[in-house]
């Protein structure tokens, strides 16, 4: 497991450039990495049934080293049900992991650092519930961070426009928790991944970018449409939010406390849903 001596610089990068400043990190032989898959859901049930069978399967080799964390702020207990009469072996093994909270509206940011949260992992990766991973697409990013010394952003990006890749991204959870994760500050939708990626580069994180189609396919759906203002329009406050806060050396989010820290309820391995709690 690797391991980090924090010493963050914030020297400037540009993205997508290199060379990148390295964090220094102390390399512990003769123990694995694991890896957490950060999975949050809310209406979209359809995309989850079609993805998650499919991304247990595709990993069960390497469960070992792997957790799915299922974050759900589904309204009604359908998914909850739906779990529970289909996924009680995964649940035991501790495989899949599954939570519950409550959200008024929508967020992105707060649902998905809420999943980053929970997660136990190394390794963190952001997995839409319309994505796949591809086969052994958990042993495919562990393997990116065992053979890069560095402190490492792996971007998975199809770079086919809209296709729902855009958000697959992987961080150490150290250097997640130092960038207090997404900006909870943000409007609901849009400008979330970049404003994320951008921080890190700020502080020095190396980006490797994945464009591999046999890890990074997701389904078809429509754009999100804010109920008030347009997408577009979402869009762009939270970009010159972004750009404003990078500008200012702003670059912890949240003031390192992110995601909700209350309400959470989680699956034991009997199939009954208690209070999460984290160790």
């Amino acid at each position: 497991m690797r391991t980090f001596l924090h010493n963050w610089l914030g020297i400037p990068t540009r993205p997508g450039k290199g060379p990148f400043l390295k964090a220094p990190i102390q390399i512990v032989a003769d123990q694995s990495m694991k890896l957490s898959f950060c999975i949050t859901h809310k209406n979209r049930f359809e995309s989850l049934q079609k993805t998650l069978f499919q991304n247990l399967e595709d990993n069960q080799e390497n469960r070992s080293d792997i957790e799915f964390i299922l974050m759900d702020f589904h309204e009604s207990e359908e998914v909850l049900n739906w779990v529970k009469e289909n996924f009680h072996k995964e649940i035991q093994q501790g495989y899949l992991k599954y939570f519950r909270a409550k959200m008024e509206g929508w967020s992105a940011p707060l649902a998905k650092n809420t999943a980053h949260y929970v997660a136990m992992g190394d390794i963190l990766t952001n997995l839409d519930c319309d994505n796949f991973t591809g086969l052994e697409g958990g042993k495919f990013v562990l393997e990116q961070y065992c053979k890069e010394e560095s402190n490492l952003m792996l971007w998975q990006f199809s770079r086919v426009r809209r296709d729902g890749s855009y958000g697959r991204m992987s961080f150490y959870q150290q250097a997640f928790e130092d960038l207090g994760g997404y900006d909870e500050g943000l409007m609901e939708m849009g400008f979330q991944d970049n404003d994320l990626m951008l921080r890190a580069l700020k502080m020095g994180v190396k980006r490797i970018e994945c464009n591999d189609k046999l890890y990074n396919k997701a389904l078809k759906h429509e754009k999100y449409k804010p109920a008030y203002m347009s997408f577009r329009r979402m869009e762009r406050w939270n970009k010159a939010r972004s750009k404003a806060n990078i500008k200012e050396q702003k670059l912890r989010a949240n003031n390192g406390s992110f995601g909700l820290r209350e309400g959470i309820m989680f699956m034991n391995k009997e199939g009954q849903m208690e209070p999460f709690e984290k160790s």
